[in-house]
């Protein structure tokens, strides 16, 4: 399992447009101390490399070496750094978590199928993501991702990789 993280800014355009086909909707005040979740996806990432990568909507992960899926949770809020929490639990210990980058405050926890990213962003247009690719060594079952928003559990992402 290797970690994309903010290795992907130039995503955030493409990011976009997951975030354009929400319907439009009346504009909600948002106390500074707050945020609402519109939305939240786990997406397959095709073209990471490219200039102009896609997402698709998925609840499956292929298990092939350079895979890309991640999730992107859009917000609305007035808080100019968000505080976010990934706790990602694997079927089976990996071969690797890969390299931890400097930003990241990672812990893997001893059985080694938890990996825990705490990181503070600012959000891109609303939105907030991270990203990983399959390695070789990653195990086919059932992945589970929790993603907290400024300690509040936002979103969890229930899905096969096979």
């Amino acid at each position: 399992m290797r970690a994309l993280g903010t290795r992907v800014l130039a995503l955030g355009c493409a990011l976009l447009s997951i975030a354009a086909s929400s319907p439009p909707e009346a504009k909600k005040v948002i106390p500074e101390s707050e945020f609402e979740i519109v939305r939240s996806e786990l997406v397959l990432v095709h073209g990471m490399e490219s200039s102009e990568p896609r997402f698709e909507a998925t609840k499956k992960v292929p298990l092939k070496p350079g895979t890309s899926f991640g999730w992107v949770v859009e917000l609305r809020t007035q808080k100019p750094k968000i505080k976010w929490r990934e706790v990602f639990t694997l079927p089976t210990a990996p071969r690797t978590w890969g390299p931890t980058e400097q930003e990241d405050k990672r812990r893997i926890s001893e059985d080694k199928k938890v990996s825990v990213i705490e990181r503070e962003v600012v959000p891109e247009r609303g939105l907030i993501f991270n990203f990983w690719t399959i390695a070789e060594g990653d195990p086919a079952g059932r992945y589970l991702i929790r993603v907290f928003i400024e300690g509040v559990q936002a979103a969890t992402f229930e899905f096969d990789v096979e």
